[in-house]
């Protein structure tokens, strides 16, 4: 019966569309707040957070050759107080990290997204973002993922004379992401 169970359930996830498991970050881009609508490299700052629809009505420049974008999402401190009468420690939930990834990129000097982050890093302000996905159904829209925060870089690993001529930007992430999600 338990076999029959198995071959049951591992036939229904086989029957099951492919968009329903997880994809990969192929074909993923990055893009960065813009000023101006004509591909401008000049970053637009945004010191206060945003709602889907303010980020929206943003213009914005794709940021090419990115090769690894760190983790980033909601990382909440858990507190932690002991009590000389308790053998359990009482917890809580403290302040909220919004991530602060690391973008690796294949140095482009004259990519205007590129341009505009390094332009970013020179400033003390947040600078919008979004990563928008390769996960669209047919005819659909694909899911889009939205935050805002500081920029410090590059670094430059450097490396051997194999090694690719990468920079590394850090976001300081400052709001919690808002994801809107892939639809048909």
């Amino acid at each position: 019966m338990k076999k029959l169970l198995m071959t049951a359930s591992i036939t229904a996830m086989i029957a099951v569309a492919p968009a329903a498991f997880a994809n990969t970050n192929a074909g993923a881009t990055l893009w960065i707040a813009v000023a101006t609508a004509d591909g401008s490299s000049t970053p637009l700052a945004q010191d206060t957070d945003l709602t889907q629809t303010q980020y929206e009505g943003l213009f914005w420049t794709q940021v090419k050759a990115v090769g690894n974008h760190g983790e980033s999402g909601s990382s909440t401190n858990i507190l932690t107080y002991d009590t000389w009468d308790s053998d359990v420690a009482q917890k809580a939930k403290g302040l909220t990290n919004a991530g602060d990834p690391e973008i690796e990129l294949a140095r482009l000097p004259t990519d205007a997204g590129q341009s505009a982050l390094r332009a970013a890093a020179l400033l003390n302000n947040n600078f919008a973002f979004k990563v928008v996905r390769n996960d669209a159904p047919a005819g659909g829209t694909p899911t889009i993922i939205y935050n805002r925060g500081l920029v410090t870089g590059p670094k430059r690993p450097n490396g051997r004379n194999e090694d690719f001529d990468l920079e590394m930007f850090t976001l300081g992430l400052q709001q919690r992401e808002i994801v809107d999600d892939a639809a048909a």
